[in-house]
């Protein structure tokens, strides 16, 4: 179970980091779209395989994020 979940974190992880390290104005810039979409199924597979407690704790802590992000936001604004 542990190493179902991990699997798919991993690679996710692996091609966020080749995605945003990757320069986009040379052909050394290919890979960033393919990690970014190997990055996307690997978010959802583990999203699938993952316990519904971290599903949970994952949907809090996007919340939880998001409230701060977008009050940090109004304050600049306001």
């Amino acid at each position: 179970m542990i190493a179902s979940c991990l699997i798919p974190l991993t690679v996710c992880l692996i091609a966020a980091v080749i995605t945003t390290g990757t320069d986009r104005r040379t052909l050394d810039g290919i890979p960033a779209p393919i990690a970014a979409i190997i990055g996307v199924f690997s978010l959802i597979w583990f999203v699938a395989a993952c316990a519904l407690p971290i599903k949970l704790g994952l949907v809090l802590v996007v919340l939880v994020w998001g409230k701060a992000y977008v009050q940090n936001i109004m304050l600049r604004l306001g």
